[in-house]
């Protein structure tokens, strides 16, 4: 026979648990669960509402990670396009300074050698006056001292002044001392000397006192005394120093090219 202990406690639990069910099914606890909802019913909908606002605030932060995983995504991607897009402007403008180089060669009829600069001595030295580059052409290409070296345009900026087998230097019309035989395109065709003005500018001196000279005459290569062609541009007059008691007046002109920007020149071989 099995014996019952009074005080068991799962006894005790299924007990009232079944009399619970018994007495919900009867409806006796009825007015009792209204009143206790009517309790928790407030306190429910604030239960509810944090849910909410927690779940709404969770989405959100997740929502926020992922649109900051696509930014950085784009800004790598519009990176990788901004290199692509610059190396391509690179090579077009390599390519524009290539054939323009070719097109001048063929109208002037002029025999010449293309080379790129591969080093400026005024980065490397301390004054800036010395503006000489060095080119990838030397000796085994042609290239001689005194040859005139023009830009892609056709503007002459220097002349060569040191030569080794492979390479070059080359004085830009605006460093001192490199200086070229010049003529006016005016009627006379006036003669002088070009020198290098403190690398910024070109002077042009010996030019006769009776001379009449204006602002934004050109000024060429006259093709005397060198294996310098003539006609070649040089720069244009800004401005003229004339004194009445002088033998001479100068000339002040700005180079019609932007000495910073040469890659690509050419050589003129006589």
């Amino acid at each position: 026979m099995i014996k019952i202990k009074k005080n068991n406690p799962w006894l005790i639990f299924i007990v009232v648990f079944g009399l619970l069910i018994f007495l919900h099914g009867v409806g006796v606890l009825r007015p009792i669960e209204s009143f206790l909802l009517s309790l928790v019913k407030p306190s429910s909908g604030q239960f509810y509402s944090w849910g909410s606002n927690f779940s709404s605030r969770y989405q959100a932060r997740k929502d926020q990670v992922g649109l900051a995983e696509q930014v950085d995504e784009l800004t790598k991607e519009v990176a990788r396009l901004t290199v692509d897009n610059s190396r391509l402007q690179r090579v077009e403008e390599e390519n524009k300074k290539l054939r323009n180089q070719l097109n001048f060669s063929s109208v002037n009829n002029f025999k010449t050698v293309l080379a790129t600069i591969i080093a400026k001595e005024a980065a490397l030295q301390a004054g800036e006056q010395n503006r000489d580059v060095i080119i990838d052409k030397g000796e085994n290409d042609g290239v001689e001292v005194g040859f005139g070296v023009v830009s892609d345009e056709g503007i002459i900026v220097g002349k060569v002044v040191e030569t080794k087998s492979t390479t070059a230097k080359v004085c830009l019309t605006t460093r001192p001392d490199c200086q070229l035989a010049a003529a006016l395109q005016n009627t006379n065709q006036t003669q002088g000397i070009t020198d290098g003005d403190l690398g910024l500018t070109i002077k042009m001196e010996y030019i006769p006192q009776l001379e009449k000279i204006s602002t934004g005459d050109i000024v060429i290569t006259s093709g005397l005394g060198g294996n310098i062609p003539r006609g070649l541009v040089i720069g244009r007059v800004s401005a003229v120093y004339s004194e009445s008691n002088e033998v001479w007046q100068n000339a002040t002109l700005d180079p019609l090219v932007n000495f910073n920007n040469l890659t690509v020149v050419s050589v003129i071989i006589p």
